[in-house]
């Protein structure tokens, strides 16, 4: 097996070159409907194909033996001698890449043993950026498409009510304690909110930027392939994941996940050194 240092350069590496042939076919890709078991209105770009078998490639050339869990065919190769599985998102946000949006379309890969994602990295197509982390490594670094990397860390000290919250979903599809916490001009926490859409993963990257002050998701069934990257690096940096369920806030020890896995409460992303202001808040509320 090779050394934590070389997995994460091929990880890496399978980022890059995924990158490379998603914009090689930025305006010349063929789409095509496709049924999955978790959804009747995805659709499948050549693409999306290509990255994959760049993936694959690489994996089963570099990485023998190890277990494969990836997005197109809903593919699952189970591991051989080895207890690890890799996970590929080889095109996420495949509708904002079919409407030729320059911006929330990425490439995501993680690697998972047991409950831990002990390696993943989350490519940018438009930027060319790529945030991850090895294998034994403590720190997530952002590179840059010049191969310039930095590391990534929580530099904020700005409260939340001066912050703005993330949502993936219309205001209307979250409970009435979110919308006291969130939308309600006289009682929420957070300065105010933006909608967005496209990849996860691109979405995540800027809560590690810190353009952003939390995440709110809406109750979702998620996929280990778009799941494992955001969690790992998401995890790694320090954030939580605390769930909204009646009326209270409760802190989940997320970890890997191997197939389609529904969390039935909303979902605020937050770092936890933003926990005990949340604690105060919601104590006088």
């Amino acid at each position: 097996m090779l050394t934590p240092q070389a997995v994460g350069t091929l990880l890496k590496e399978m980022v890059r070159r995924a990158i490379e042939a998603i914009q090689a076919q930025q305006f010349t890709f063929e789409a095509e409907a496709k049924s999955t078991s978790y959804s009747d209105r995805d659709i499948v770009t050549s693409a999306d194909v290509a990255a994959q078998e760049i993936y694959l490639h690489l994996i089963e050339t570099c990485l023998p033996g190890v277990g494969i869990i990836a997005e197109e065919e809903e593919l699952r190769v189970p591991p051989s001698g080895t207890d690890l599985y890799v996970t590929v998102d080889p095109l996420d946000g495949t509708r904002a890449f079919t409407r030729r949006q320059s911006h929330g379309v990425g490439t995501m890969v993680a690697m998972l043993r047991g409950n831990e994602v002990i390696s993943a990295y989350v490519g940018d197509i438009m930027t060319r950026e790529i945030y991850g982390y090895r294998p034994g490594s403590t720190r997530v670094h952002r590179v840059s498409q010049y191969n310039i990397g930095t590391v990534l860390e929580e530099r904020s000290d700005r409260p939340l009510q001066s912050r703005y919250l993330l949502l993936r979903d219309e205001p209307q599809n979250f409970s009435a304690f979110a919308h006291e916490l969130f939308f309600d001009p006289d009682s929420r926490i957070m300065r105010s909110f933006e909608i967005t859409s496209g990849s996860v993963g691109i979405q995540f990257s800027r809560l590690w930027k810190d353009e952003i002050g939390a995440i709110l998701m809406a109750p979702a069934r998620v996929t280990p392939w778009d799941f494992n990257p955001v969690v790992g690096i998401s995890r790694m940096l320090g954030y939580e994941f605390v769930e909204l369920d009646e009326g209270r806030l409760r802190v989940c020890d997320v970890g890997a996940i191997y197939d389609f896995t529904t969390f039935p409460h909303e979902m605020l992303v937050v770092h936890r050194s933003r926990l005990p202001e949340l604690e105060r808040i919601t104590a006088r509320s």
